[in-house]
């Protein structure tokens, strides 16, 4: 599993959610609340060592969308 799947799964509620889920779908259509990606937008911001900018706390709609700024975090 990918360290961005794992860090989505890790903030919902219900995990099992994201086994229904593909990486490019919306997280918030696929029925991940805002208090989860408020979750998820913690965890990135420990994983990465900073706080996230508003453009990334905007991007934050798909696990594709999570490994793209964990990549991008990493530079």
């Amino acid at each position: 599993m990918s360290v961005a799947r794992t860090l989505v799964r890790e903030s919902l509620d219900h995990p099992a959610l994201l086994d229904r889920v593909v990486d490019d779908a919306d997280l918030a259509g696929a029925g991940v609340n805002s208090g989860e990606l408020i979750k998820l937008a913690l965890r990135l911001e420990d994983h990465l060592g900073r706080p996230l900018g508003d453009e990334e706390l905007l991007g934050l709609t798909s696990v594709n969308a999570v490994a793209e700024l964990l990549q991008n975090g990493a530079d």
